[in-house]
């Protein structure tokens, strides 16, 4: 059963997670396989935070030695085929032992940077021992050959090769120059076959050692992505999440990178989103334009990426670990395969249901019945935040809607446009001629709201200051003011 149903690019996940670049083929391997924690993996998930918190702080105290560790990284080659090779009794060729010892060369100078930057919690096993095996004259060099001095035949089969070889460049008498050649040629067979025996024999030394070089791949992976890890939460100034029992969730001041850094292209900022959500319903009321999808997603984001072991981007987080995370919006893949948005949210949100019924998670709602006529879209959306309010799981509702959230249910609204000046706004936007303008006066912040209130009527107000035909405007104004008496 999947932990999480999300469009991961929709949310910014998969912006984040490009940004991850490990330096080997270990740590790529973890990323790829990165994985949900879940209740009985609690645990196994504080671990993780911990070990990523040293290595932050490591990072923070030593840049300049994890600048080295990460070139050191990248000089790890994928040995892995060679050594369950050597697990299985086959015999290791030149290359294959170049790469070991190689890689046992550069496992020492990690080792060494490791206890420089004081990382503890990466523990990585010496193959000193088998680099010695590899390098028998002692010369420390990054090269690899069948050394003379591992078989005294060996020594004295190539001597006598040389000694061949030198007559044959000497001798101009063709008989005697073939004769000599059949005699390189024995030498050479010979040759090969005390290199042979001598391969095997290394290869034996070398599987007893199967289980460290086993252990140090997935060490070397962890620490490659940990740091990958780090340097995304520096980078955005993310924060450890502290895992609870309570059914609470609460983030303060969280961003979303994949907007931000838009945001900071056009050279504006974004604006951090604070949240706290009980068990059942919380519903987030404002009119389009007004950031309620941004804060869906946030919030998304930075509950999956907690349960993925990494730190969140907020200033404060803190959430109890849940069974499944869902994202549902009008953006859904369904629609591509013949159903109308409608229905495939319909789908969705069943299945979304069923799962709460049964377990404990988080599920967001982007505007969902939108695709319907308003009067059915208003009911239903009602009727699932009223129905979901009963249950454990947190659902986080966005809607344009009035009259959807009741007095039991948590509800937020977009600050939007309510403590502008219209009128100053107005003027800047006769003198920009730009739509970005409202966006730049737009507060995208959630206000908490006590007991009823109305959406915000920020798309009238928009429209005003698009300069949208006048006597449309007032018409809508006064369908607006029945509206009202009708529902009174």
């Amino acid at each position: 059963m999947n932990f999480f149903d999300i469009d991961l690019k929709e949310i910014g996940f998969d912006y984040v997670y490009e940004q991850l670049q490990p330096k080997t083929v270990f740590g790529m391997e973890i990323k790829k396989n990165i994985k949900f924690y879940k209740k009985k993996n609690k645990k196994n998930l504080l671990q993780e935070f911990e070990e990523l918190e040293d290595i932050i702080c490591s990072i923070k105290q030593n840049r300049k030695a994890f600048d080295e560790i990460e070139h050191i990284l990248y000089k790890f080659k994928d040995i892995r085929k060679s050594i369950e090779r050597c697990k299985n009794g086959s015999v290791l060729d030149e290359v294959e032992l170049f790469e070991i010892k190689n890689f046992c060369l550069n496992l020492r100078a990690l080792k060494s940077l490791i206890s420089e930057a004081k990382i503890s919690n990466i523990i990585l096993h010496s193959l000193d021992d088998v680099y010695i095996i590899l390098d028998p004259e002692g010369k420390n060099i990054p090269t690899f050959y069948i050394y003379n001095v591992y078989s005294e035949k060996l020594n004295e089969i190539r001597n006598k090769k040389l000694e061949i070889e030198k007559k044959i460049f000497l001798e101009v008498d063709e008989k005697n120059i073939n004769r000599l050649k059949e005699q390189r040629l024995n030498l050479v067979i010979a040759e090969e076959e005390e290199e042979l025996k001598i391969k095997k024999e290394l290869s034996k030394k070398i599987s007893k050692y199967v289980n460290a070089f086993e252990e140090n791949f997935r060490g070397i992976g962890k620490l490659d992505f940990l740091i990958e890890k780090a340097k995304l939460a520096i980078k955005y100034n993310a924060t450890k999440p502290i895992i609870i029992d309570d059914l609470k969730v609460n983030l303060i001041n969280q961003i979303n990178p994949y907007v931000l850094d838009i945001l900071k292209e056009k050279g504006k900022s974004f604006t951090p989103i604070t949240i706290e959500m009980f068990k059942g319903t919380t519903v987030i009321t404002g009119a389009n334009m007004g950031g309620k999808s941004i804060s869906l997603k946030t919030t998304t984001l930075n509950l999956l990426l907690g349960h993925l072991g990494f730190f969140v981007f907020a200033e404060y987080a803190a959430f109890p670990i849940l069974d499944f995370i869902y994202f549902i919006s009008d953006d859904l893949q369904s629609v591509s395969r013949g159903l109308s948005t409608f229905g495939a949210e319909i789908i969705k949100l069943n299945e979304v249901i069923s799962r709460i019924k049964k377990e404990f998670g988080f599920a967001a709602l982007d505007e969902v019945a939108r695709g319907t006529n308003p009067k059915e879209g208003h009911a239903i959306v009602r009727a699932v935040c009223q129905y979901l309010n009963s249950f454990s799981s947190f659902v986080l509702v966005s809607t344009h809607y009035d009259g959807v959230v009741d007095k039991n249910m948590n509800h937020y609204q977009v600050v939007g446009l309510k403590n502008v000046d219209l009128d100053n706004l107005k003027k800047d936007l006769a003198i920009k001629n730009s739509i970005e303008v409202i966006q730049e006066y737009m507060d995208y912040s959630l206000e908490r709201i006590e007991g009823i209130r109305e959406v915000p009527k920020d798309a009238l107000n928009i429209s005003k200051l698009l300069n949208f035909d006048e006597e449309v405007i007032k018409i809508a104004e006064n369908i607006l003011k029945e509206g009202d008496r009708n529902e009174k």
